[in-house]
Formats: C-alpha cells, sequence, structure tokens
C-alpha cells in the first residue's frame, strides 16, 4: 500500500522501528536514535515507494533537488539508515541494493496511527455508571491525577536517564607503589596502561587517555571533563614474595566504590597477574560500569621476561632519548614474543613519535605502520591497530588504500567514534570536506567528549566554517595540539591578540618563538631569524596536513615565500588541499599569487584523482 508523504511524516513503523520524520528520530526496543534531516529525507522517499526500487537519481531529485552529489553521499545515508534500523548488512532484510539500479525498501510500512479511544474499546453493554462525585471531591482527584501524572512523567525520565544505554567513559589513574621498592616503580604507569588496553576492547566502553584527568584532584577534573569513572589502584609486596593489587572503579557524579577488588600473583610472573586482572575486569568492573558483553579476545603473553620489557617501556617518558630505550625493549619484546599484538602496537607508536617529532623520518614512519600492521595480523580485532594502519596510510600519501581500509573498519567494527572519525580522517586529506565533516558529528553522537575528535575542527576551520572548530578542539582542552590549534583558528578570526594569548602558553620552541614576535607586530629583518628557524624545524617533516597547517603562520606574519613552499610539499605529499585553497580564509591575501595557483591547480588535481577511487570503491562495493 502507497503512502503519501504527508501521511508519513506523521510517523511509520518497518518492523520494530518507530520512524518519526517529525523529530528525525527512530525509536526501536526503547532506544532511540536522531538523524540528519537528510537521511531522513531517504527513509521517506524509500517508504513512499515501498517494494520498488529507488534509483538513486530519483534520490538526488527529491533529497538534494538535484544538487550535484557524490555517489558516496547516498550511499552513507543508506549505510547509516541500515545501522538505526538494525539491518544485517548481508541479508540486507530492510533495505536492499539492487545492483547498479538502486535500492528497495523490502520491509513493509505501517502508518503509526492513534490507538483506539477508549470510548472505541469499550463492550457493547457496560454496567450502570456510578454516581458522581461531589464538586470538591471531583476537583481533589482533578489535582491528585495531576500530580501522578507529573510525577510518573518524572520517574520516566528518571529512568531513562540512569538506564538508557550509552558508552561509559573510563579514565584510569596512576597507581600508588606502597611497595617501598623503586625498582616496581615502573608498574605504578604499566598497570594502568594494561588496565586501559584490556577495557578497549570491551564493547560500550569509552577509554580516555592516560593523563587526561589531572591525579591531584582526579573526581574534581573528570567531572569537569565529563568523564563517567575513574580507576584508581595501589600495589604491595606480601612477605611470601607475593605482589597483591588492590584496584578500586568510583562512580565520578555519584562520587561512590562502585567495584573493588584485590588481586594477588607472585612478584616474579606477571603474566599471571595480567590474567587475573583481566578476569577481575570480566566478572567484577565490566558488570559495574553497566556492560554485559565481553571484551573480544585478544592475544596474550605467555613469556614473562618479554611481557616484562613491554611493561617497562610503558613507564619510560615519550622524549627523544628515553623513546630510543623504549624502542629497543620493545623490540626485544617482540621478537621473544612475536604473537603479542600489544607490544607491537606499543612499538609503532614509539616509531612514530620517533619518526614524526624527532629525528627519525621517513624510515621510522615506515617502521610504525609494519608494526601497526604485525599488531593486526596477532589480534584482527584490535581496532586501535587498524586505526593506526589507516592514519599511518593517509599520512604517508596512500590516499586510496586508507580509504579502502577505513571503509573496511566501519565494516568491520560497525559505526562508532573510532571509526567515524577514521573515515573522516582520511576524506579530510582528500579534500572532501563535506563526508569529512559529516563523519566527524557521527562520530560525536557515538561519544561526545572523545578528545581524539580536536582534529574533526580541521574538517570545519579549513573550510571556512569558524562557527564549528572550538567545539571540537576544546575536546582535548589545555594540550599541545590544542593551544596551536587555537591560534590558527584566531589568525582566520583576525584577531591577534587571542592568537598572542593561546601563543604564550605553549612550551618554548621554534613556533612560538617565531609566532609571538609577530603577534607583537615585529616585522621585516628582525624577524628573520626566527622565521628561517620556523621554517627549517618544520619543512618536511611530519604529516603532510602540517605543511597546510603552518604555512598559515607563514602567510599571517607576512611570508608567504616561505610560506607556499610548505604549502606545496603538503600537496606533493597527497594532502589535497583542495577546495581548501578556495574556502579557507587564510589564503585571501595570497589567492591571485601565480605560484599559489599553481600549487592550487596541483591540489585540485590530487583532490579529483582522490574523488575517482571513492566512486570507484563505493560502486564495486555496492
Amino acid at each position: 500500500m502507497a503512502f503519501t508523504p504527508e501521511e508519513l511524516r506523521a510517523g511509520f513503523r518497518i518492523g520494530d522501528n518507530l520512524v518519526e520524520p517529525r523529530l528525525n528520530r527512530i525509536v526501536r526496543d526503547g532506544n532511540e536514535a536522531r538523524l540528519e534531516p537528510r537521511v531522513m529525507d531517504v527513509l521517506v522517499c524509500l517508504a513512499e515507494r515501498t517494494g520498488e526500487v529507488v534509483s538513486r537519481e530519483t534520490l538526488n531529485q527529491q533529497v538534494w533537488t538535484n544538487v550535484v552529489v557524490t555517489d558516496q553521499a547516498v550511499t552513507n545515508c543508506i549505510s547509516e539508515l541500515r545501522h538505526h534500523l538494525g539491518d544485517n548488512r548481508p541479508s540486507q532484510r530492510i533495505i536492499e541494493t539492487i545492483s547498479k539500479r538502486g535500492y528497495k525498501l523490502a520491509a513493509p510500512v505501517q502508518l503509526a496511527r492513534a490507538e483506539p479511544s477508549p470510548e472505541a474499546a469499550l463492550p457493547a453493554s457496560l454496567p450502570p455508571s456510578p454516581p458522581p462525585a461531589p464538586r470538591g471531591t471531583r476537583r481533589r482527584l482533578a489535582l491528585a491525577s495531576v500530580l501522578l501524572i507529573a510525577l510518573a512523567a518524572g520517574l520516566a525520565w528518571w529512568w531513562k536517564s540512569e538506564t538508557a544505554p550509552a558508552l561509559s567513559s573510563v579514565a584510569v589513574m596512576r597507581f600508588e607503589n606502597a611497595a617501598g621498592d623503586a625498582s616496581l616503580d615502573y608498574l605504578s604507569l604499566a598497570f594502568p596502561d594494561e588496565i586501559a588496553t584490556l577495557l578497549t576492547k570491551a564493547p560500550g566502553i569509552a577509554m580516555r587517555p592516560f593523563g587526561y584527568v589531572d591525579g591531584k584532584d582526579p573526581l574534581a577534573s573528570a567531572k569537569a571533563r565529563g568523564v563517567g569513572h575513574i580507576v584508581t589502584g595501589r600495589y604491595y609486596l606480601e612477605k611470601d614474595g607475593q605482589l597483591s593489587l588492590a584496584v578500586e572503579a568510583q562512580h565520578v557524579r555519584q562520587e561512590r566504590v562502585i567495584w573493588r577488588t584485590r588481586i594477588t600473583a607472585p612478584a616474579a610472573d606477571l603474566v599471571a597477574m595480567r590474567s587475573r586482572i583481566s578476569e577481575g575486569l570480566r566478572n567484577g568492573l565490566l558488570p559495574a560500569l553497566g556492560t554485559s558483553a565481553l571484551p573480544v579476545p585478544g592475544s596474550s603473553p605467555a613469556h614473562d621476561d618479554a611481557y616484562q620489557l613491554y611493561l617497562r617501556s610503558l613507564a619510560i617518558p615519550q622524549q627523544p632519548q628515553t623513546g630510543l630505550q623504549a624502542i629497543e625493549m620493545l623490540e626485544r619484546a617482540v621478537t621473544i614474543e612475536p604473537q603479542f599484538a600489544p607490544a607491537w602496537q606499543a612499538l609503532g607508536t614509539r616509531y612514530y613519535a620517533y619518526g614524526t617529532w624527532w629525528e627519525g623520518g621517513k624510515e621510522a614512519r615506515e617502521k610504525s605502520l609494519a608494526a601497526h600492521r604485525r599488531a593486526l595480523e596477532a589480534d584482527p580485532n584490535y581496532i586501535d591497530a587498524a586505526r593506526n594502519v589507516v592514519t599511518h596510510r593517509a599520512e604517508s600519501g596512500d590516499l586510496e588504500g586508507a580509504y579502502q581500509d577505513a571503509r573496511r573498519l566501519l565494516n568491520q567494527f560497525g559505526p562508532g567514534s573510532e571509526t567515524h572519525f577514521t573515515l573522516s580522517y582520511v576524506y579530510r586529506y582528500g579534500g572532501m570536506l563535506e563526508e569529512a565533516q559529516r563523519h566527524c558529528e557521527l562520530a560525536r553522537e557515538h561519544d561526545p567528549q572523545d578528545p581524539r575528535l580536536r582534529s574533526c575542527g580541521y574538517a570545519f576551520l579549513y573550510g571556512g566554517n569558524l562557527d564549528r572548530p572550538m567545539e571540537f578542539f576544546e575536546l582535548d582542552a589545555g594540550s599541545y595540539f590544542v593551544q596551536w590549534a587555537t591560534v590558527l583558528y584566531q589568525l582566520r578570526r583576525n584577531d591577534g591578540a587571542a592568537a598572542l594569548q593561546a601563543t604564550r602558553q605553549a612550551a618554548d620552541d621554534p613556533t612560538r618563538r617565531f609566532m609571538e614576535p609577530c603577534l607583537q607586530g615585529v616585522r621585516g629583518p628582525a624577524l628573520d631569524q626566527a622565521a628561517s628557524d620556523f621554517f627549517d624545524n618544520w619543512y618536511k617533516r611530519g604529516d603532510p596536513e602540517t605543511g597546510y597547517a603552518l604555512a598559515a603562520m607563514l602567510v599571517y606574519c607576512g611570508r608567504p615565500q616561505q610560506g607556499m613552499p610548505l604549502i606545496e610539499w603538503g600537496v606533493d605529499g597527497n594532502y589535497c588541499s583542495y577546495p581548501l585553497f578556495d574556502l579557507d580564509p587564510v589564503w585571501a591575501s595570497i589567492r591571485d599569487d601565480p605560484q599559489f595557483q599553481r600549487i592550487r591547480v596541483k591540489g585540485k588535481a590530487c583532490h579529483e584523482k582522490f574523488r575517482q577511487v571513492v566512486d570507484a570503491f563505493d560502486r564495486s562495493n555496492h
């Protein structure tokens, strides 16, 4: 039976799903999902033609009103609808893909009409009605009814807010070394890191990075940063050579302990300690956090000497010399224990830092990618390793491989903050800002406080949408990354005073030594040395987006001839920078420069090649 758009917009059902177009939401099993208006319009368009094949052209005409969009825009909408409707992709019970023709809503549609009135449900013969109550009694009964309705509504809201499924955000704090043995200091960081790694694999848990919550007043800091739970611990030695670990988890808002345990194992057998920690998390902490789902099994260490090397490396600071020490430890660990994925992942992270921020260069970054791939081989469900492989490929200029891996990541792990963010990252490097912004929004729907989404601010900043970047940057307020992102934001607002204030909060390095005098008004030869040091520090160092980002500082400070080589280095590394060249307000002063226009042509070619890759991949997979 066909329904009109007006009938459908009043609400309809598809199986167990209640679709409410006017509210842009789908309700299933008591859970509601908010959709973007355009995604809802696609569903209504399909529902109007239930059982019929609807072509992409029809969707384009009705939903996008003939604005030219890529096939990916339609594909993304269909993918999101399948997720929210509970449609199993292989079987496609609800939305069916018809090869080379379009899509079909295969499930029946029913209008969500109002329930029959009580009068209509009454039997034909009724007992006589009781006499009416006195007026005062009726008034008291009416008042009582109002109060009961209000109370019921309040209880319903409370029940929903307390029981609605949501991510449990968790921060693990540094543990206290109560053993009185300095040789065990490394466990104060190693144990928390291990617990965080194990929790990362649990569905419904959003881990916050170490150091995200201030250890001086963790409850107050966690409240301020929107963290739901904190895990603390202390460890000490028993007289019989046993190592005891006491761990507890607190509900931040309620300021109460929700779980605690004591775990004991021989001090010389940390593999056994890890196994018992994992068991305690599965049987105690996860249920206390509100999730009964068990973590996806990963690889486990078998050799204590390799595992100790891994744990000791976790406690080594991220600094140039100590970083090399950690790399040496981890290389020994993976030689002994080649199937232990977390050690490969840690090695990849160390190589990345050495190659990006220190002296390792391209060789170290290539080793980083190889290590993350080994982690993924050892544990195919290691989402952090899979995400790192994608970002590595994007930053190394392999946008085709990065896009394919990002799409597979989304298919394998399903919609989530990490998967949508990873796809947005690749779109941003290819210059597809609309798609990057869209997946950033989807990522934030899944985890509104995820600090890793900070770089999503660039998808809006570079597109000239200055209303949104700080919403994402502030997710990791106070970090080095956000300090300079704030400067870049203020430059585009032409607010030198605010940019100077943010610059003065950063560490003393070549970037600050250049930007501080620039923002104080210094120009000409007095700025030459600082500008040269800044350029030499960053040129061809790190990933290609760095060139695009930092060139803005040189251009703002009157150094376009130093800025444009940075931009071109980025484009040559497949950071496409188009249509950023036309949208980003920071380039207004140099848009007519012939060198800038030449680089723009290269960026546009890079962007168009990436679009072809996206379209070809999506056609072959739908």
